[in-house]
């Protein structure tokens, strides 16, 4: 049986197409800030992607200690740590917004579990200390309703506030 000039014509762009694809390598390029890394190697990939994992984890915690230094009556001096804090979470921020504009999906992915590993070990971080101010409370002799205020965090800005 013989097959048809279409099915013919078609299993060989499929085979050139597949020859193509195997033989040349398109690189990946990841963005830093100012230079651009190409990713070849597995280990260049894993390297990278630990690294955007690690960012996000990063961004994250410095947003959490931005709200761990509340502004006070009488202190001024607070005003200065808060705005180095943004200064380096801002520049984080913008590290991860430039890695991923290189619209490799993987990368993006990658970014976006550091940032939600991050943003599970803050809520940790806070449900632990919401946690040991109710005991340290109860200790105190305090006794509140369940649903009382103080076992809640405080409303924060920096922690909800968008990466990108």
């Amino acid at each position: 049986m013989s097959s048809s000039p279409l099915v013919s014509s078609f299993l060989d762009a499929h085979s050139r197409l597949f020859a193509r694809s195997s033989t040349v390598a398109h690189p990946v390029y990841i963005s830093f800030i100012f230079k651009a890394y190409e990713l070849t190697t597995k280990g260049d990939f894993a390297l990278a992607y630990f690294f955007l994992i690690v960012l996000g984890v990063v961004e994250r915690l410095f947003s959490l200690a931005i709200d761990s230094i509340h502004d006070k009556p009488g202190q001024p001096w607070r005003i200065f740590p808060r705005a180095c804090l943004y200064y380096v979470v801002t520049m984080i921020r913008y590290i991860l917004m430039i890695a991923i504009m290189n619209m490799h999906i993987p990368s993006f992915l990658v970014t976006c579990l550091g940032l939600t590993l991050g943003q599970i070990s803050v809520e940790g971080i806070r449900y632990y200390l919401m946690l040991r101010n109710i005991r340290r409370r109860k200790e105190e002799g305090y006794d509140t309703p369940k649903t009382s205020s103080y076992d809640l965090p405080p409303k924060t800005t920096h922690v909800s506030e968008a990466c990108c």
